[in-house]
């Protein structure tokens, strides 16, 4: 929904990397402006990601529609060449995270409506700062997105956290896309987000292009 903050949370190799990308990927076609936050993986790597569902990212990226903040590629000892990322050395400074985001979005809100944001990964500032941080990031960070007309969804590794944790994240962000795999299969919930009501599991497939729920929203109800 429109501004509006959502957790992505699921473990690893169930789609979420597809269904954040393809996030980006729809809206720069559309012409809606995006940034990408990135803590564990680097600007070059996750623009591989974004080719292969709009092989004209360079050109959309020389429009003004995509920049990056990347906290992971100075970490590993990568040297950021991309002319529209902003490279932090790592999670540690949250205020500087905060301001580099901040710039990105102020810019946005000149020229255009709204914006999107994917982080990958929450996990991160997790793992490096704990919960109580965490959440003072979170809800200056959501106050912010929101005040600029954004609509952000937020990675979060499943299976490393301690559910409580999760649940505290849960009231800093306005929703929850909760993923997981069944023997073979892949199912999605849908948390919180306006006027969703069910909480029932919903099939989806994926595969390196695009995330296909297979379930159907009716009535803003999930079925």
């Amino acid at each position: 929904p429109f501004r509006s903050c959502s957790l992505v949370e699921g473990p690893a190799f169930i789609g979420k990397d597809v269904l954040l990308t393809q996030f980006i990927a729809e809206g720069i076609k559309y012409g809606i402006p995006s940034l990408v936050v990135l803590t564990n993986s680097s600007t070059s790597k996750f623009r591989k990601r974004i080719v292969e569902m709009d092989p004209k990212l360079e050109e959309r990226e020389k429009s003004g529609l995509v920049s990056y903040v990347d906290c992971h590629a100075k970490t590993v000892g990568l040297m950021g060449k991309n002319p529209f990322a902003i490279y932090l050395n790592g999670v540690q400074d949250l205020d500087a995270l905060l301001n580099s985001i901040e710039r990105f979005e102020s810019g946005y809100s000149e020229n255009y409506f709204y914006h999107r944001i994917i982080f990958d990964s929450l996990s991160s500032i997790l793992r490096t700062h704990g919960v109580n941080k965490t959440l003072d990031f979170m809800n200056t960070l959501s106050a912010k997105i929101k005040a600029y007309n954004g609509i952000a969804l937020f990675d979060l590794a499943g299976g490393i956290h301690k559910q409580e944790d999760i649940n505290s994240l849960e009231h800093s962000v306005d929703g929850s896309l909760v993923l997981k795999e069944d023997m073979g299969r892949y199912y999605m919930m849908v948390k919180g987000l306006e006027d969703v009501k069910s909480n029932k599991w919903v099939e989806y497939g994926f595969n390196e292009r695009n995330v296909d729920i297979r379930g159907s929203y009716n009535l803003n109800y999930i079925k």
